[in-house]
């Protein structure tokens, strides 16, 4: 995929090529919502956004995205594990506190 730029009648400038890892970041971000593949996404996007600049490919947007939705992700991640394991543990808290009167009073 590339990149058109110029004004209609300026000499043409060399199209700019998108940067595949970009894409790929940006479709793991996505695709790792709340889950441990948004990491992978956050990673490769630091790594597509270095490319991007180093090889002057388009995607610098998409890399972007993939790095802040990559982060969200994480967070929202870890927000539904201690959630998760909050609720399991107070879930039978008055079971709990019960057997444990019986045992120890």
């Amino acid at each position: 995929m590339t990149q058109e730029y110029g004004q209609p009648g300026a000499p043409a400038r060399m199209p700019r090529e998108m940067n595949g890892l970009a894409v790929a970041a940006f479709v793991l971000a996505i695709v790792g919502w709340c889950s441990p593949l948004g990491i992978l996404g956050l990673i490769l996007g630091y790594v597509a956004k270095g490319q991007i600049v180093r090889r002057n490919n388009s995607g610098e947007g998409l890399a972007r995205a993939a790095i802040i939705l990559g982060w969200i992700a994480i967070a929202a991640f870890i927000l539904i594990l201690v959630f998760g394991i909050a609720g399991g543990v107070f879930a039978n808290w008055d079971e709990w506190r019960q057997d444990w009167n019986e045992k120890y009073n």
